[in-house]
């Protein structure tokens, strides 16, 4: 009886029911039916294995764009404040953060259904930061 259970554990393709779940394809209990689990066993291998919970919050593009927006807005905000220390290291550190805004943009458009981003916007914002930059040299 117990070579019956090791066979059919065996056969149960786990990182078909990993992907499911933590895709959140179905629901947990529609998982264990389809692949004939019991809650127990899918239980402790998202515990064992570190699956992501269920209840986990996916972060979204927007999401990731709109703190990349507020980590940029900070550093200029620093750049304008600082008076006695050296600027390119901070420009060199906004310069980074707007290219990984531009590629948070990029992949934002790569999906499905999306809209890419405008060339005129990512422009705009460029030579916004680099009139701030300008000003601040100048003072």
């Amino acid at each position: 009886m117990q070579q019956e259970d090791v066979s059919v554990a065996a056969t149960i393709q786990w990182d078909l029911v990993r992907e499911e779940y933590e895709a959140r394809r179905f629901l947990p209990a529609v998982i264990c039916k389809r692949y004939g689990i019991s809650a127990a066993q899918l239980r402790y291998r998202r515990q064992v294995e570190g699956w992501l919970s269920a209840r986990a919050r996916v972060v979204r593009q927007d999401d990731l764009v709109a703190r990349m927006l507020k980590v940029l807005d900070k550093q200029v905000r620093r750049l304008e404040m600082a008076v006695d220390e050296p600027i390119d290291k901070q420009a060199n550190v906004l310069s980074i953060q707007v290219k990984t805004l531009d590629k948070l943009i990029e992949l934002g458009a790569a999906q499905r259904n999306v809209e890419p981003a405008s060339k005129r916007d990512v422009t705009d914002l460029r030579n916004k930061v680099a009139k701030r930059i300008e000003q601040f040299r100048n003072r």
